[in-house]
């Protein structure tokens, strides 16, 4: 439970400091489970917290780079460092890489489509696998 107010709490104070968030529906390819993401932009950083049901809860602190624009549609590559707190198991830190494609909708709403791969310490590499997701970002 604590964990549950302290995320919270974060979420709160960066969210009066972010300039997006992000909310996608994510699918954890190696454990055919579903999840959600939410994420934000803070200081040129990348803020994310993941949670696969039944599985885990991970924790990204990272940074998007652009790779290129097609027409409206920009891509990001990123990087990230990663603490997870497993369901079952003991938690761990990793490091996470993928891509990204943003289609503007409108002025201030982006569809967004992502893949990441996870790579964890020996006491959590059965999570190693990719995930990828689709969501809507927000943009205040």
């Amino acid at each position: 439970m604590k964990k549950i107010v302290i995320a919270t709490m974060l979420a709160i104070t960066t969210a009066a400091f972010a300039s997006d968030v992000t909310v996608s529906s994510t699918r954890d390819t190696k454990l055919d489970k579903n999840g959600v993401t939410v994420g934000t932009s803070v200081g040129g950083y990348a803020l994310s917290a993941t949670k696969v049901e039944d599985a885990y809860n991970r924790f990204a602190v990272g940074k998007d780079f652009n790779v290129t624009k097609v027409g409206p549609v920009a891509v990001t590559a990123g990087v990230a460092g990663v603490y997870q707190d497993s369901q079952v198991g003991r938690n761990g830190f990793g490091v996470s890489v993928g891509a990204k494609a943003t289609y503007p909708l409108t002025k201030s709403l982006d569809l967004v489509g992502g893949v990441n791969r996870f790579f964890g310490q020996e006491r959590i590499d059965n999570f190693n696998g990719t995930n990828v997701s689709v969501g809507l970002t927000a943009k205040f």
